[in-house]
């Protein structure tokens, strides 16, 4: 088409040309500056390649490591690292290192390269609640332990002797206070580890430490994707812990018990896709729910409480549980014979409070030794003890100082306490 004159041009196109050849110089150096804005490639054949955000912090890790110190947990090495990351010369200043993704993915992949990292240690999630009021025959000190589950916590753990020999798994805290109504732990000897979801390192390592001591280990959950996976963590190897395999045995709530005991599903939904090893072992009844259906089953369902407690019990007989624990013979008789010694003390204690008034002995002769033991010159004491160990009390410094005095004068007050033991059996 040719190109009109301007006597042909109409009015408006008039204008609009007059517009144009007037901006033109300016559009042409506009898109002249923006083109040199745009940044050169670094090699003109083949670009330089670009430095990934895990790289970085892999390259990084071990200066972090170094300046987070001798006991830090995750998320200090994360504030650790994070500085470092980001003076990296290829990091972009717009990306952000996200603690769950440093947490989970890198530290994983990190230790798997380099092997576990000293110092690290996870914050407790859940507790360990052991049964009865257990007391120390040799040291004569009750205890009821409650643990939390973090790794130094379980890293430094005894199990207590002949304390209890199960162990069961629950994934909801909430689930305690009803089993300890029911005092289920006293009756079958064994101690609660319970969380919220999925078990953490240290509960894992808790089980590993406890298969080798010869404990029976149960884990009761949710009848759903997660509560199958919570089981098969708890058993089996992960990427976090390659070399993790302990026989726990798993007493539901699974699918078809679910449906039995008449319980109302609900629906669900997942970011991501069921994992191979949990789908390759659903059965069809749980294909249907999960997959078809997309629905599960809440261990909270089962109602009222008491019904969760008999359906415990019932999976627990199904599965083998054992007995009550009694200790074996070659360390039973060892046992009873602390045992009777220490009650046999404690019979002949009460029998001397009935022949000799031991608060009425103990105040005269606290009354007799005080000036022995210089009490105006306590804040010497004191600072003495100090001076010695600051990590002391006042309480601690003070007691510490007493008792060296009190060594001067052991055969004094042993003699006062037989002369006055003897006026009351003469009495008698």
């Amino acid at each position: 088409m040719a190109k009109k004159k301007k006597s042909e041009l109409g009015a408006a196109d008039l204008i609009a040309s007059t517009i144009f050849s007037a901006t033109k110089p300016l559009y042409k150096e506009g898109e002249k500056r923006r083109r040199g804005a745009r940044a050169k490639p670094r090699t003109y054949y083949t670009p330089e390649p670009k430095v990934s955000q895990k790289d970085i912090v892999l390259s990084v890790l071990r200066g972090a490591i170094q300046n987070a110190g001798s006991h830090f947990s995750a998320r200090d090495l994360y504030y650790a690292t994070r500085p470092l990351a980001y003076a990296h010369r290829d990091w972009e200043s717009d990306k952000e290192l996200r603690y769950s993704y440093f947490a989970q993915t890198l530290l994983t992949e990190y230790q798997e390269w380099h092997g576990t990292i000293a110092g690290l240690w996870r914050d407790p999630r859940g507790h360990l609640h052991e049964p009865h009021d257990e007391r120390c025959e040799a040291c004569g000190v009750s205890r009821r332990g409650t643990l939390a589950l973090g790794t130094r916590e379980v890293a430094s753990y005894q199990f207590p002797e002949h304390a209890f020999d199960k162990i069961l798994y629950v994934e909801k805290e909430g689930e305690w206070p009803k089993l300890q109504a029911a005092r289920l732990t006293e009756r079958y000897d064994f101690a609660v580890a319970s969380a919220k979801g999925y078990p953490v390192e240290a509960v894992r390592e808790l089980f590993a430490q406890a298969e080798s001591g010869d404990y029976q280990l149960f884990v009761f959950h949710d009848a759903d994707v997660d509560g199958y996976n919570i089981s098969h963590v708890l058993r089996e190897a992960t990427r976090r812990m390659p070399h993790h395999k302990v026989d726990v045995v798993d007493i539901g709530l699974t699918v078809a018990d679910a449906v039995d005991l008449g319980l109302d599903s609900e629906p669900f939904s997942r970011a991501h896709d069921i994992p191979w090893r949990t789908r390759r072992r659903l059965t069809e009844l749980e294909h249907e729910y999960f997959v078809t259906l997309q629905e599960r089953f809440e261990l909270n369902a089962i109602l009222p409480d008491t019904r969760r407690i008999e359906y415990i019990e019932e999976k627990l007989e199904e599965n083998g549980v054992r007995g009550k624990l009694i200790p074996p013979e070659d360390k039973l008789s060892e046992l009873a014979e602390e045992i009777y010694r220490h009650e046999h003390g404690r019979w002949v204690e009460e029998a001397l409070r009935d022949l000799v008034s031991l608060e009425e002995v103990r105040k005269e002769l606290a009354d007799e030794f005080i000036e022995e033991f210089e009490l105006k010159n306590a804040r010497r004491f004191i600072e003495e003890g100090f001076e010695e160990d600051r990590t002391l009390s006042w309480r601690s410094a003070l007691k510490k100082k007493l008792g060296v005095i009190q060594e001067k004068h052991t055969d004094t007050l042993k003699e006062a306490l037989r002369k006055r033991a003897v006026e009351a059996l003469e009495k008698e």
